[in-house]
């Protein structure tokens, strides 16, 4: 295959084009793109430093050479028309609230980035704009004045009819409404793409764990978590998928471990582990990987377990902590529970 392109012309990139930060963004994207319900051309500019995304790119086009055209590139293009479809992955991206202050009045659409969805559709929804910052980011005076302003455009772009948001999370009690209120257009998928293609060879191990990056965000407590990992481990052999920000010592500590063997292919769970089947179970803390795998692995056993109170440290968010908790109760009702 041949190597990605970089520095795309406009030509290229048609009435439209994404700009996509994770892999999880990347694959949200080729869905909204296939599905032609968002734009049917564009090119999806993938950031150049970030880590695997050439790699999540080969593998899906090896899958399906029907994918959209894809490009690295350092920043994101800014649209240059109205009549242009502009998908972004990471609305909290300073990057992309820069080049949202120079675009033009175009369709404007967010595809998945976790949980942050919900976040973003809280703040774009508030009785008054509000700054878009990650829960937890820092509050400089000028971080909060891009956040502001930016915020001012996605309400605009709203209220004008110009503003999709397309995500795999249904939305929680009372957002939904609101939402719908502000005028933003919201588009929930079931990863048809992913789920047609072939199934991939499915692992030697039954029981799979999914790592988390909490540990790694000084958000859980590092003991807490590897207590977890030894009373998942004491029942059984895994297969243990790390987070591509997971805590290294994690990772050392599962390295010495019989029980577990590490899966570091640099994709996706959503890619590798769709279309799982009968007699497999999957497991980890609360995520948005689970949430799709519940969807796309519809024969295996999917579930989460809730992350108990005394786990957090004090710099875990309140509203990220209930956020989880509303997610492992998503997760254990479409995915079929957490026991096992």
């Amino acid at each position: 295959m041949k190597p990605l392109p970089t520095d795309v012309p406009w030509a290229f990139e048609g009435q439209g084009s994404a700009w996509v930060e994770s892999p999880l963004q990347f694959l949200s994207a080729v869905e909204a793109y296939t599905a032609h319900r968002l734009s049917t051309q564009g090119c999806i500019l993938l950031r150049q430093d970030a880590p695997g995304l050439p790699e999540v790119h080969a593998a899906l086009r090896r899958l399906f050479p029907a994918a959209p055209p894809a490009a690295l590139a350092r920043r994101p293009t800014r649209p240059r028309s109205t009549d242009f479809t502009w998908v972004v992955g990471d609305a909290f991206s300073g990057r992309v609230q820069r080049m949202l202050l120079r675009a033009p009045r175009c369709r404007l659409v967010v595809v998945d980035d976790g949980l942050a969805v919900w976040h973003l559709l809280r703040l774009l929804t508030a009785p008054a704009p509000r700054p878009l910052l990650r829960a937890g980011a820092r509050r400089t005076p000028a971080r909060l004045a891009l956040g502001k302003a930016a915020a001012r455009v996605l309400r605009r772009a709203a209220q004008e009819g110009r503003l999709t948001v397309f995500t795999v999370l249904p939305l929680p009690p009372g957002l939904a409404g609101a939402t719908a209120d502000a005028g933003i257009r919201v588009i929930r998928h079931g990863f048809p793409l992913l789920r047609a293609l072939p199934a991939q060879d499915p692992p030697a191990e039954r029981r799979i764990l999914l790592g988390t990056a909490l540990v790694n965000d000084g958000l859980v407590r590092l003991p807490e978590y590897l207590g977890w990992l030894d009373r998942r481990l004491a029942q059984g052999p895994v297969a243990y998928r790390p987070h591509r920000r997971e805590d290294p010592r994690v990772l050392e500590r599962l390295a010495a471990d019989p029980r577990a063997r590490l899966v570091r292919t640099g994709l996706p769970a959503e890619l590798e582990l769709r279309r799982l089947g009968a007699g497999y179970a999957v497991r980890g803390l609360p995520s948005t990987a689970l949430v799709s795998l519940g969807l796309l692995a519809r024969g295996a056993s999917v579930g989460a377990d809730a992350v108990p109170a005394h786990w957090w440290t004090d710099a875990a968010p309140a509203g990220l902590r209930e956020d989880l908790a509303a997610t492992a109760d998503l997760i254990n009702g479409e995915g079929r529970g957490a026991g096992a």
